[in-house]
């Protein structure tokens, strides 16, 4: 049967006039007469309520009979499956955002400890290695551990033999212990200083002490040019320099 003429047929069969079935559905006479003419149909709202007045599932009122008999192919269990998947996306999109925020401001915190020379952040930076980097020794005044500055002091460093590689580092080793032409061995990870010793100079390479001579000579020389001393003044507000040549 047709949609109209069941309605017709459970409105008679409950003995309601169509004024009395408008009235409990909350429509005009006239839409429940559209509705028995074919001529209009209900909003969904009022199938629902058209259902629970009879007593009749929704499908059986909507398509006349029993269409789905697997409690998860109702109408009803699809729109709870529905609800539930966009719960699950949206748990699910702001997990991913919360992870991405996460690797962002991680990867920003490396970033910035590594250019900013911050050794508890380079420490447990896993995009660093350790490396062995050599500096002269500084003159006991300033490496005396009973100076102003309790013993730390800030030098630069030649990481490779070539001379590219440069750390500005910060750390403490006391006095010369009584070496001839002392340099200062460390093992470091970015500022990070996991080792510092004093060693003798006979134990350095020779290009190691060349490499530190001509930095030295380009840091401290006064006869210099603009465009030498503006390079200098930004090298001097460096934390560590790659692939830096410096002619000696």
């Amino acid at each position: 049967m047709s949609f109209e003429a069941d309605i017709k047929q459970l409105r008679e069969e409950h003995s309601l006039t169509q004024q009395e079935l408008a009235d409990k559905v909350h429509v005009s006479r006239q839409t429940v007469s559209t509705w028995e003419r074919g001529k209009n149909y209900p909003s969904l709202d009022v199938l629902r309520e058209l259902s629970q007045l009879f007593g009749l599932s929704f499908e059986k009122l909507v398509f006349g009979e029993e269409q789905m008999t697997k409690k998860d192919d109702t109408i009803a269990n699809r729109v709870n499956g529905d609800r539930k998947k966009k719960k699950w996306y949206k748990k699910t999109t702001v997990a991913l955002a919360a992870i991405i925020g996460l690797i962002v401001i991680w990867a920003g915190t490396l970033t910035f400890g590594y250019q900013n020379g911050f050794e508890q952040i380079d420490r447990v930076n896993p995009f660093l290695s350790y490396q062995t980097a050599y500096t002269k020794l500084p003159e006991e005044k300033v490496v005396k551990p009973t100076n102003k500055n309790r013993g730390q002091w800030t030098a630069w460093f030649t990481d490779n033999l070539m001379g590219s590689e440069w750390w500005k580092l910060t750390l403490s080793t006391g006095v010369n212990p009584g070496y001839d032409d002392p340099y200062v061995m460390v093992v470091h990870k970015g500022s990070y200083v996991k080792v510092a010793r004093i060693v003798p100079g006979s134990s350095v390479s020779e290009l190691n002490k060349k490499d530190l001579a001509a930095w030295n000579q380009l840091l401290e020389n006064k006869d210099k040019d603009s465009v030498v001393r503006a390079e200098v003044n930004k090298i001097k507000n460096k934390k560590h320099l790659s692939d830096y040549q410096v002619n000696g």
